[in-house]
């Protein structure tokens, strides 16, 4: 009954405005409006609804849906929202959720029930905090967020909450309503009383949505992502101008937070915590953008008080995203006290603009005047520093304002451009005129420029024809190749091209064994920046072969660490010039007697063999990045492969692969990626060479250089595993030698052995016999005639990597540690990753007084295997006095 009469005086008191209105100040009576006052008060009902429920409510702690009205438990409230102090008052377990059951009762009589036949009955609460249940009349009507085993695993708050209540639920008389509430510590708790001017309520159902009709909140919405969004590529258009950046990131942010703070929000069902993270973020941030767009603005950069608002503003966003909802509320808290200080400073950039006399600035002053009120009367409302002020939404009526200040300052900046652009076409024809002058006086420097250019190119195609030959003939193996430059011109009378690719092959000896030395380089760059780079590396690859050919230090060397040296002298010499210049290079060598390819790969196409009709990669991952990179040599590898009788190698630049495969629908050219359609290629082709390129041709137009060598070996190779011991008059290994090796009686091996020896001549002596010989010497500690053995051994057959290892470790026992290292340097550049080997040579460096040496391959042992006893031992001696055996 309380409920209605109070809501009766409610009426009451707006028919006696309604009579004062009709009352002039000299009190005169109208007697019309007094006529139509009468037949108000006749015709009009008393309705109870709404019944205002934001007053006596009644309190209890947990979850009470039996205790009845009169339990003494329940503590009284004389108004929503609830006081801190009446949570406080409740012995509440730390550490864990709180939950409190909130109760109201209210009267409805039998004439209010009558009225529900045409509407039905809702119930408005502002806003509920956290996760809650709402029960009319012991019949649950709503519910939020969702508690599983004693944590809150789904937020619940939310703003603008309508339950219906069920008609068959609502009693003549006194009803309540039970809500119960259940939050974290240290979060809000809370029923709000009213928010947005829309108090807690009982009403019929289709006054209490017309709450949620937000028309002109959405409407201003897309009005400021529409405002934004055309600054924000007014900004791409005028990169200079970076207000337009700010003002339109600051307009966007606003649209965004108006978005997220209107009941439409709800439609996209996120979790209320997350909403809420988001609205901080976003709204953190709108401060941020408006200070740098008055700097900008008016100041024309960017000072350092916007500098650290922002830095300050990204601190507290940055922190969000990893906070529970009660911190969320305290960075809310300091960045509200934050907004003072930025009107502060706000004020101060408008105030010296109008000193400065800006007409821009005159025109702003005002939009931002009404723009800083309404924020601050909203801020002072969401803080409930006022007793009864609330959030009224001002801010985005007052942003609408502000809006209206920028389009005409803008509207104004295009009219003195437009006067300009007037100024400027009374003077257009003569200007017309002498910019065609200029151009034509341009136009035939270029051309004079072009004549020089293409001499340039000419002569620089002049100096790299020479260089680039791979002509070689012999009975092993056939070199054939093809160049095509990207860059074509004309020079008087020549046609030429000139680009970075480059194929030079040529034979050499190493270690008395004949070899096939070859490069395909693909140098950086375009035109002359490519020639230059190709042209510094035919230099430097053909003086290094020509030193090899004449220099004893240079044919002295096996293959592996030829190769090796050659790639280091090129890194050295493209290092020069930091980075300006790199060339992509497969380098190798082919040993013409056992078919062997020796070679490295920087950054170049993969390696393809075509043997028996198929076509594929010999390489199957990037080892060595462009030469012209620093910090190569750590990671040179040399590569082999075995070839055999009729196979083809093709080493290509990456012009065969980057094809034009034609337009997509929204003109961009669309370019093969696919590497596998250069085997494809081959195959087609069948391994020929011309067909080869005519095939690539056919598949895509070529956007690069293309250079392709092609080798092809022609007879059976000659290797150690090649050889057979048919030629034996004795079978070999028999049992004798078998039962020796499992016991490991190595005197009896070895007088075995060369019992058998005596059989044969030295000149038939099977090379894997001549192997079991030398390995069984070793073991019998015969270091002297195992090496005799391993030496001919690897100067026939430089395949056998364990024959080259056990031939390193023989060196080192017998003193000649720089024997050893050049053996153990090649085995270690064909595999890198072989552990017993980078510890020998570390061994072997530190014997021979190499401590810089010693301690890289410590280093990579250690990466290799950190528990290795050997490489300790090794590294403690490094401090030890070492016998000088340098002479040996």
């Amino acid at each position: 009954m309380q409920n209605k009469n109070h809501t009766l005086r409610y009426h009451l008191f707006f028919e006696w405005e309604m009579w004062n209105d009709v009352m002039k100040p000299n009190g005169k009576f109208f007697y019309d409006r007094f006529l139509w006052l009468v037949i108000l008060f006749i015709s009009t009902p008393v309705f109870a609804f709404p019944i205002n429920l934001t007053a006596d409510w009644k309190l209890v702690s947990g979850r009470n849906l039996d205790a009845s009205v009169e339990d003494i438990s329940w503590k009284e409230l004389k108004s929503l929202p609830i006081p801190k102090e009446a949570v406080q008052s409740f012995s509440l377990a730390k550490d864990t959720i709180y939950t409190l059951t909130l109760l109201k009762t209210f009267e409805i009589s039998a004439q209010e029930v009558q009225e529900l036949t045409l509407d039905g009955l809702s119930v408005h609460f502002p806003l509920l905090s956290n996760v809650y249940e709402v029960f009319f009349n012991g019949e649950k009507i709503g519910e939020g967020g969702f508690i599983l085993n004693g944590k809150i695993v789904r937020n619940g708050f939310k703003r603008h909450i309508i339950l219906p209540i069920p008609e068959n639920k609502v009693k003549i008389g006194s009803n309540e309503i039970r809500v119960i509430l259940s939050w974290n510590p240290g979060e809000e708790l809370d029923v709000y009383a009213s928010f947005d001017s829309a108090p807690l309520v009982v009403d019929l159902q289709s006054r209490n949505l017309s709450i949620l009709s937000e028309r002109p909140r959405l409407i201003l919405s897309f009005l400021y992502l529409f405002v934004g969004f055309y600054h924000f590529l007014f900004y791409f258009k005028r990169p200079k101008q970076r207000y337009d950046l700010f003002f339109g990131l600051f307009s966007m942010f606003f649209s965004v937070y108006i978005y997220l703070r209107s009941n439409a929000v709800y439609e996209l069902d996120l979790d209320p915590l997350l909403q809420m993270k988001l609205e901080y973020m976003v709204i953190f941030n709108i401060t941020a953008f408006f200070l740098l767009f008055l700097d900008t603005f008016f100041e024309s950069k960017v000072s350092f008080v916007s500098r650290f608002y922002q830095f300050f503003a990204l601190i507290l966003t940055s922190l969000i995203p990893f906070s529970s909802r009660a911190v969320c509320l305290l960075l809310l808290q300091i960045w509200q006290l934050s907004v003072f200080v930025f009107a502060l400073y706000s004020l101060l950039i408008m105030i010296r603009a109008l000193i400065r006399k800006n007409r821009d600035s005159i025109r702003l002053i005002a939009g931002f005047i009404i723009l800083l009120t309404s924020a601050i009367a909203d801020l002072l409302g969401s803080m409930q520093l006022i007793p009864g002020l609330e959030n009224y939404g001002l801010l985005k009526y007052g942003f609408f304002a502000f809006e209206l200040g920028i389009v005409f300052i803008l509207a104004n900046r295009f009219l003195r451009v437009h006067n300009q652009v007037e100024e400027l076409n009374l003077n257009l024809d003569r200007k017309v005129k002498e910019r065609t002058s200029r151009l034509q006086d341009t136009l035939n420097q270029i051309r004079e420029l072009k004549v020089h250019q293409d001499g340039d190119y000419f002569l620089t195609s002049l100096i790299l024809d020479p260089l680039n030959r791979y002509n070689v003939q012999n009975d092993f193996i056939v070199v054939e190749g093809f160049s095509r430059q990207k860059k074509r011109f004309e020079f008087k009378q020549w046609k030429k091209e000139i680009g970075g690719d480059i194929v030079i092959a040529d034979e050499i000896v190493l270690k008395d064994r004949k070899y096939l030395v070859f490069v395909n380089g693909d140098a950086m760059g375009k035109s002359i920046q490519g020639a230059s780079g190709a042209l510094v590396l035919g230099v430097v690859f053909r003086s290094f072969v020509s030193r090899t050919k004449t220099v004893s230090s240079y044919y002295s060397q096996p293959p592996e660490l030829w190769l090796n040296e050659c790639f280091l002298e090129l890194q050295n010499i493209f290092e020069a010039f930091d980075g300006s210049m790199l060339v992509s290079v497969v380098l190798g060598l082919v040993d013409l007697k056992s078919g062997i390819l020796f070679f490295l790969n920087a950054e170049h196409p993969p390696t393809v063999l075509y043997r028996n009709g198929v076509a594929s990669f010999i390489e199957d991952k990037l080892e060595l990045r462009k030469i012209g990179i620093i910090g190569l040599e750590s990671k040179m590898k040399v590569k082999t492969f075995f070839l055999e009788k009729g196979d083809s190698i093709f080493v290509g630049s990456d012009g065969r692969d980057d094809l034009l495969l034609g337009v997509g629908p929204e003109g961009i050219p669309v370019i093969n990626e696919d590497e596998l359609q250069f085997l494809k290629r081959v195959e087609e082709s069948k391994g020929d060479l011309d067909l080869l390129v005519q095939g690539i041709q056919n598949y895509g137009e070529l956007t690069d250089d293309l250079s392709i060598v092609k080798l092809s070996y022609l007879k059976e190779p000659v290797r150690l595993e090649s050889i057979s011991n048919h030629n034996l008059s004795f079978k070999f290994p028999d049992e004798t030698y078998f039962k020796y090796l499992r016991l490991e009686n190595w005197e009896d091996t070895i007088y075995h052995l060369e019992n058998l020896t005596s059989k044969i001549s030295s000149e038939t002596m099977p090379p894997v016999f001549k192997k079991e010989l030398a390995k069984v010497y070793y073991k019998a500690g015969k270091y002297e005639e195992a090496l005799s053995l391993f030496e001919e051994l690897i100067s026939e057959f430089p395949e056998d990597l364990e024959m080259i290892f056990n031939a390193s470790l023989i060196y080192k026992k017998i003193e000649r540690f720089h024997q050893a290292i050049e053996l153990g340097e090649r085995v270690l550049l064909r595999d890198p990753e072989f552990l017993d080997n980078v510890v020998h040579l570390a061994e072997s460096y530190l014997l021979a007084h190499k401590k810089e040496a010693t301690l890289k391959l410590l280093e990579k042992a250690e990466r290799l295997d950190p528990n290795n006893s050997n490489a300790k031992r090794i590294r403690i001696q490094l401090d030890s006095s070492i016998p000088d055996h340098r002479n040996g």
